[in-house]
């Protein structure tokens, strides 16, 4: 019976890794979109993205008062990122809020490139399945290790890395930066976050997944710290999580 393809696109700010998903191996490394679509044109493939956060922010915030409604709180939350970010007309939104928390987690993506994605993929006759960003992506792979507790998940792919900060399944602090290539230090990236929260653990234990960010055996401060490498995202034997 004829199958359709499952493409798995890691979509980095210099290079865009493509990996069949059901035979699980990597089919190439392009340097651009259009090039990776290029051998799936006509294959009716599914495609499943993966963003490098060199494209998402993060933000969270703590619930404006007197919100009323979703809508209310959709447009303070845009106000916030406004604040943040500059201009917002670039962004294609995400929220996630709760009623069972004050903290709302708002995730931008530059949604010039999501049109251009989706606008290559029809040309191609390939649909689009899901995009996710990088750190997003990590997050939902150790989530059932993060529900409970004080937790760091560390996304990284080299050039850009991001630390989340998780107490009790909700997340407090979410932040994306570019890397200094192999000066950057995980335990460097840590404390630095760790002054802008109250009450954060300094013994959290991190997760950290991806490549490129040099990251000691043990941490300094006693915090477990488990890794995983980047085909993890993908469901591949050796995820750590």
């Amino acid at each position: 019976m004829w199958t359709r393809p499952r493409i798995g696109l890691f979509v980095g700010p210099h290079t865009v890794q493509s990996v069949d998903l059901r035979q699980r191996k990597p089919l190439g490394s392009f340097a651009h979109l259009a090039q990776a679509l290029e051998p799936l044109a006509g294959s009716r493939a599914r495609l499943e993205l993966v963003l490098s956060d060199a494209y998402c922010r993060y933000l969270v915030v703590t619930r404006p008062a007197g919100i009323r409604n979703r809508a209310e709180l959709a447009a303070a939350l845009q106000g916030r990122f406004r604040a943040m970010f500059g201009e917002t007309e670039r962004w294609q939104f995400r929220h996630e809020t709760s009623p069972m928390t004050e903290h709302d987690f708002v995730a931008g993506a530059d949604g010039t490139l999501l049109d251009d994605i989706e606008e290559r993929a029809q040309v191609a006759g390939l649909r689009v399945a899901s995009i996710r960003p990088h750190w997003v992506a990590w997050a939902q792979h150790f989530h059932r290790h993060t529900r409970r507790g004080n937790h760091w998940v560390v996304g990284t792919d080299g050039a850009w890395v991001t630390l989340g900060y998780f107490s009790n399944g909700q997340c407090r602090q979410a932040r994306a930066l570019r890397t200094m290539g192999s000066s950057t230090r995980l335990e460097d990236l840590l404390a630095r976050e760790r002054a802008f929260l109250e009450d954060v653990d300094a013994k959290a234990p991190v997760w950290l997944g991806g490549s490129g960010l040099a990251a000691p055996a043990a941490l300094s401060t006693g915090a477990p710290l488990t890794t995983a490498p980047p085909h993890a995202l993908w469901g591949w034997p050796g995820g750590g999580a």
